[in-house]
């Protein structure tokens, strides 16, 4: 009876202290990574508004992109479904291409047919998808599209006739 004690004692300890071990490793900060020579994965960024103060913050959301994986996919495919998105339920992204500059990016027609209205909805659309867009250098403009045809509008409130700039100082 006295060996089966011990045995018992000795177990308990020892998960006792791998348990301890496991919730002390996993609680640690981590250190600094060491150069291992394998490139860190990219990533992309979705910008979605936030409201504090009466104004508006831009909250910029790390995506990672896996390789093999196009960026721009994967940030327009993001920012749809990213908690605080300004884009209407359900809107889904049915093409991206880019040419000379231009980013044609079409979406499905729950853009406007989900569409809540207002004019402060219908800016944080466009402002979020332009900030999304401007982090890729080879794009200038933007056209919105919805089920593959060019759309003058969202909501009434912004003109979307003409491709729009995705940076404040682009023409």
């Amino acid at each position: 009876m006295r060996t089966l004690r011990w045995i018992l004692v000795v177990v308990l300890l020892a998960v006792l202290a791998f348990g301890g071990g496991y919730w002390y490793a996993s609680r640690r900060p981590e250190l600094a990574p060491r150069p291992t020579g394998v490139t860190s994965k990219p990533s992309v960024v979705v910008y979605v508004p936030h409201f504090a103060d009466n104004r508006t913050e831009w909250e910029a959301k790390p995506v990672p992109v896996r390789e093999g994986e196009d960026p721009l996919r994967i940030a327009l495919e993001h920012l749809l479904i990213t908690r605080d998105t300004p884009f209407p339920q359900g809107t889904r992204l049915l093409r991206v291409s880019v040419k000379d500059g231009l980013a044609e990016v079409d979406f499905s027609r729950e853009l406007i047919d989900n569409f809540p209205g207002g004019s402060t909805t219908e800016a944080m659309i466009v402002e979020s998808l332009c900030k999304t867009l401007a982090q890729f250098s080879d794009i200038e403009k933007v056209r919105i599209l919805v089920e593959g045809k060019r759309i003058d509008t969202i909501g009434e409130h912004i003109d979307l006739s003409q491709p729009v700039a995705v940076r404040p100082n682009a023409s």
